[in-house]
């Protein structure tokens, strides 16, 4: 199951109108659509998305086509928390020197 998540790739495409939005779903699995702002999220196989991104462009409703980076986000939390308060200590002690100086 894991194998099937790391190997999809997340496109940003922004359209010029929403209309033919279901054109978008023969290259790959249309995982949100906004009206408001007129984009759209698909996600595509990694080994097909070059291809893909410069077939998507090439259409009449499409305005631009990006990568989206939320897969390669990390989505655990080791060590956060660690990072946290030594950054909350070193603004402690850089608002005490501050503090003296001033």
């Amino acid at each position: 199951m894991d194998q099937e998540k790391s190997s999809r790739v997340g496109l940003v495409v922004w359209l010029y109108t929403t209309k033919y939005v279901n054109k978008l779903k023969r290259y790959g699995l249309v995982h949100y659509v906004s009206k408001n702002m007129n984009y759209a999220i698909i996600y595509v196989n990694r080994e097909e998305k070059e291809a893909i991104t410069n077939t998507i462009a090439k259409q009449h409703f499409v305005r631009k086509v990006e990568d989206s980076y939320r897969c390669e986000i990390p989505k655990t939390f080791d060590g956060i928390l660690d990072e946290v308060v030594a950054l909350s200590k070193k603004d402690e002690e850089d608002s005490l020197v501050n503090s003296i100086v001033n």
